[in-house]
């Protein structure tokens, strides 16, 4: 190859670098390569004689100094000047495997470069001028390590902009490497900045993490659901690569999935491999087994996570002391703290619903706030009942400002209180910050999510008055096959204690502490109604009107009320109430 041919080389390989500071990732992982443990990178400003002013034209120096192995005359000669011919050319573990680690330097256009490096008793001087030609010259004082010194002209206003350049890249490739990396601009007022980055498992508090590692001799892998996504691929701490999983992993993205949007992924390992201009990861059977060995990992970390669900549910209330406010007598040991993982959870757990499938239904990943357990969705579904969404509230105290319930406050914790003697569940959460769980959870169990607020009612029963009426109602809905139905008459309120006007009717809750009417769903099965007690809302109109009615015409008012029942229900139609009640005309005044 003739000069001409090599230098058009040398120019195509320096042109390919993204940024003309990345020679300094090239310079750390040669100074690692020597077995270096400290590297100090500085920028210096040398006036020029005759010129002054910020505008003034200066030499500026930017110098990288390890304290590794050094060269002898056989490496200068078969590998720093010798294009390709790198002792590291087998070696996939190393990173100057193509031999151009150094020329790079020429990608900052410097006007000379001064290298000073010294092995087994040799000390050399090398100087590369711009045109790629150099001079070499042995020393005799004793040197250890390498020194490398850029010298390009400049004007001194451009110092600050340069030496943010250098600060950068080392921050962007080099900021993991396992050894002690310092930037200083010895004209500026800062100390020495130390270069140095420790990535952690994503943390969500009470110890938390979902995290799984894998480290097989020089790979280290690891996966953490997290926030922002993120993905980094490295090689002896140096990255080659970093983005978001699904552009960076694009052949192992789809059966990523969803994880995509919340997964954090650290891969360091001699594996993988880069091209010629370090621009990108190459490839091949090396890069696929990193990939295989990924998806293995998050297959486990979205156990992890049914895992860390299950156990924060599962953790017991402890029993209320004495003169603790009404908040803490409502499954005390649910904290703020405690919530918020329990969020957080939800978010990661919402985005691998569809990877995680059934397990979401089966395994103990909810609270239940009324009784303080860990229940299943089926298991919770099963409990509410046919036709009857799922409730969900925070707990009181979560709710509380300064210690103080207020009104609303004080109402949930007694009608949870109410509820610990039903066999009701209540799903602890918030449709504000665990809604996109919560919701996708009913969806897969084709349930309706309701605020117990919204679907529960502290009813106060009524007088004598309207017990003729009740007892119609009743004998209309037995002739409906729910002989054992028992209907009453009260005021709903809600848990402010303000009357309730709109439900007509609900069901009451079996089992509760007090009377409670769950009148928040839609249309449930007319079975479901049997050996049941319901409770019509003297509050409402239409009760009204039924009552005041039901003297001079008794079986209009009953119908009304039976109408309205049925309209709700599902598995009957209004002409088989009609013929029940041609059947009972005759008995019935009116």
């Amino acid at each position: 190859m003739s000069v001409g041919e090599v230098d058009a080389l040398l120019e195509r390989l320096v042109a390919q670098f993204e940024s003309p500071y990345d020679f300094l990732r090239e310079l750390v992982q040669n100074a690692m390569d020597a077995g270096s443990d400290r590297i100090e990178v500085a920028l210096e400003t040398h006036a020029v004689a005759g010129s002054s002013g910020e505008a003034a034209e200066v030499v500026f120096e930017l110098s990288l100094v390890d304290s590794g192995a050094g060269m002898d005359e056989a490496i200068i000669d078969e590998e720093l000047t010798r294009l390709f011919s790198s002792g590291k050319a087998g070696d996939r573990t190393t990173a100057g495997g193509f031999g151009i680690g150094f020329v790079s330097v020429f990608a900052w256009q410097p006007d000379a470069v001064l290298v000073h490096t010294g092995r087994a008793g040799e000390s050399w001087e090398l100087v590369f001028h711009g045109d790629r030609s150099f001079e070499k010259v042995a020393l005799d004082q004793p040197l250890e390590g390498t020194s490398v010194s850029l010298l390009r002209r400049g004007r001194g206003s451009e110092r600050e902009a340069i030496a943010e350049a250098i600060r950068d890249s080392l921050w962007r490739w080099c900021r993991y490497c396992p050894v002690e990396l310092s930037f200083e601009d010895l004209d500026g007022d800062e100390p020495p900045e130390l270069i140095q980055d420790a990535p952690e498992p994503a943390e969500l508090g009470m110890g938390a993490v979902l995290t799984r590692t894998r480290v097989e001799g020089e790979t280290s892998l690891r996966v953490s659901f997290a926030v922002p996504p993120q993905a980094v691929l490295l090689r002896r701490g140096l990255i080659l690569a970093e983005g978001g999983p699904r552009e960076l992993l694009p052949r192992v993205a789809v059966e990523m999935a969803e994880s995509c949007d919340h997964l954090q992924v650290w891969a360091d390992s001699p594996l993988l491999r880069t091209t010629l201009a370090r621009d990108k990861v190459v490839d091949d059977g090396g890069r696929a087994t990193i990939e295989a060995r990924l998806l293995e990992l998050i297959v486990g970390l979205r156990e992890d996570l049914l895992a860390e669900l299950e156990e924060l549910v599962a953790g017991g209330a402890p029993e209320p002391g004495e003169g603790e406010r009404e908040a803490e007598r409502v499954d005390p040991s649910w904290t703020r703290e405690r919530h918020a993982v329990y969020s957080a959870l939800h978010a990661h757990a919402s985005l691998e619903r569809r990877a995680l499938g059934s397990a979401l239904r089966r395994r103990p990943l909810l609270r239940d706030l009324a009784h303080g357990r860990a229940l299943s969705l089926d298991g919770a579904i099963a409990a509410v009942g046919p036709g009857r969404p799922l409730l969900v509230a925070v707990p009181p105290r979560l709710a509380s400002q300064d210690g103080e319930l207020g009104v609303l406050g004080q109402g949930l914790a007694a009608l949870l209180r109410d509820l610990g003697t039903s066999e009701l569940p209540v799903v602890t959460g918030s449709l504000v910050d665990d809604g996109p769980w919560l919701t996708a959870l009913a969806e897969l169990g084709g349930v309706e999510l309701r605020p117990v607020e919204a679907a529960l009612a502290r009813v106060r029963p009524g007088t004598e008055e309207g017990a003729g009426l009740a007892a119609l109602v009743e004998r209309l809905l037995a002739g409906l096959e729910l002989e054992r139905l028992r209907v009453g008459l009260g005021e709903f309120v809600d848990l402010r204690g303000e009357p309730l006007t709109s439900p007509v009717f609900g069901a009451q809750v079996e089992g509760a502490a007090a009377p409670l009417a769950f009148h928040g769903h839609g249309e449930l099965p007319l079975a479901s109604l049997a050996g049941r007690r319901l409770w019509f809302n003297r509050q409402n109109a239409l009760i009204d009107a039924a009552l005041v009615t039901s003297p001079g015409r008794p079986l209009l008012a009953g119908l009304a009320l039976a109408t309205a029942v049925v309209g709700r229900c599902t598995g009957v139609e209004l002409g088989e109430l009609a013929r029940v009640a041609a059947k009972l005309e005759w008995t019935v005044g009116g």
